[in-house]
């Protein structure tokens, strides 16, 4: 099974060991992580509190990137970039 992977910017940086073991979990589940081409900063981090249009900006430009990867689902393990996706309804 293929699912689309949005690490974000903190399984990038500072949550790279939870990157690491979560790859390896699903992994052993049998399901394949296509990470996002060219995905960007969800926003959870100031755009939210700064600017309200780059706060919807920025996750509905991942979302549009997953739908033109084909990508059906899309797995954000990250709690705040996962909030800031979910608040486009699919």
């Amino acid at each position: 099974m293929k699912i689309g992977y949005y690490p974000g910017c903190s399984l990038s940086g500072t949550g790279r060991e939870y990157d690491i073991s979560l790859k390896k979990v699903v992994e052993l589940l049998g399901v394949d992580l296509e990470e996002l081409n060219d995905w960007s900063c969800c926003g959870a981090t100031s755009a939210h509190a700064t600017d309200h249009f780059l706060s919807a900006a920025l996750p509905a430009r991942n979302l549009v990137l997953a739908k033109k990867q084909q990508l059906g689902e899309l797995f954000a393990p990250c709690a705040a970039c996962y909030n800031r996706l979910s608040r486009f309804p699919a």
